[in-house]
């Protein structure tokens, strides 16, 4: 049997509750963490010990690492710093959502990765579910016409139950740079922009049932700059996980409800396709940028523009909880995004 390239992954930060998940991914495709750099040293070490991997004192050590690209599950304060450092190292970079700490630092991100010509991907998973690139394949093939509106809701109950620990960098502004809302919220922005085309305008209202310092559900209303309206629902405080999505069209509607996508045309009851969505995995967002690293071709990337244009949306709704009083004109939902 060939041996395998030795395929090593460098990991800055451990604190991103889906790293487990993208381990998961890492080990199945044959590729391991060779080092790890996190601001907690017990973390790193703990990690280290973990993964049989070698800790990484600076970022700066980087450049001649040897491997072949940067896993970054920082938090999300620190993917300013983290991801700028193995682009400019001229590392591929798997980075979780959302992209950076505000609009400005993503966009920079963003530019710096097109510029050099390196591999950056945004954990944004919805792009990699195929029911999800059904629906985008009959929104391209005209099979509802114009798209008039779109509703999509992404919420868990982890707020309430024992698998979500938010006693922890999630509920800090400094370090979460935004709240629980937008913790699920940014999977939808995402997809939607996917499936129908830039945000123009949006507003958002977002609800604290649980007490710690950052909200954590909410709502908001988006204008497309293709005219269709979209609601985004998305949060903590659930009773159960759920995806759901409806879009309706000039001549039918697209809906995903109970895990089944179906294609409904307008003045019919009966859907004329179903399919189903499948168990939901965080961890399938790396694979497109494991297949990519692999030499493969694969659905599922990101381009680092459109990663970066959902932290616009959410700063221009007033999210981003290190904006000052001096951002209030981007908070009455009204702006035109950048």
């Amino acid at each position: 049997m060939p041996t395998l390239p030795d395929r090593r992954l460098a990991l800055l930060g451990g604190a991103h509750v889906h790293l487990p998940d993208h381990l998961r991914m890492i080990r199945d495709r044959g590729w391991h963490v060779s080092h790890v750099h996190d601001r907690d040293t017990d973390r790193r070490d703990q990690l280290c010990a973990d993964l049989g991997a070698a800790a990484l004192g600076s970022l700066d050590d980087l450049s001649g690492l040897g491997v072949d690209g940067v896993l970054v599950c920082s938090e999300t304060a620190h993917h300013d710093r983290d991801i700028p450092a193995a682009l400019a190292a001229g590392l591929p970079v798997f980075a979780e959502k959302p992209l950076a700490s505000d609009a400005r630092a993503a966009r920079a991100i963003a530019q710096q990765a097109e510029t050099a010509g390196v591999l950056l991907q945004t954990g944004y998973f919805f792009r990699t579910l195929p029911a999800l690139q059904t629906a985008r394949d009959w929104i391209a093939a005209d099979r509802i016409g114009t798209v008039i509106a779109a509703r999509m809701m992404f919420v868990h109950d982890g707020g309430y139950a024992d698998w979500l620990d938010l006693d922890c960098w999630m509920t800090d502004p400094a370090l979460a740079c935004y709240d629980g809302f937008v913790d699920e919220a940014v999977h939808v922005i995402d997809a939607l922009q996917w499936l129908l085309g830039p945000v123009a305008r949006g507003h958002a209202q977002t609800g604290n049932a649980l007490g710690w310092p950052v909200d954590d559900h909410g709502a908001a209303v988006l204008r497309f700059c293709s005219g269709a309206t979209g609601v985004v629902e998305a949060g903590w405080t659930d009773t159960a996980m759920r995806l759901e999505l409806d879009i309706t069209g000039a001549t039918g509607r697209i809906a995903l409800h109970d895990g089944t996508l179906t294609l409904t045309p307008r003045g019919t009851e009966t859907p004329t396709r179903t399919t189903t969505l499948g168990q939901l995995d965080a961890g399938t967002g790396i694979v497109p940028f494991l297949d990519r690293l692999d030499g493969r071709e694969t659905p599922g990337l990101v381009p680092p523009a459109e990663a970066a244009s959902v932290n616009a949306v959410l700063d221009a709704m007033g999210l981003n909880l290190r904006q000052t009083d001096t951002d209030a004109g981007a908070r009455d939902g009204s702006r035109i995004m950048d």
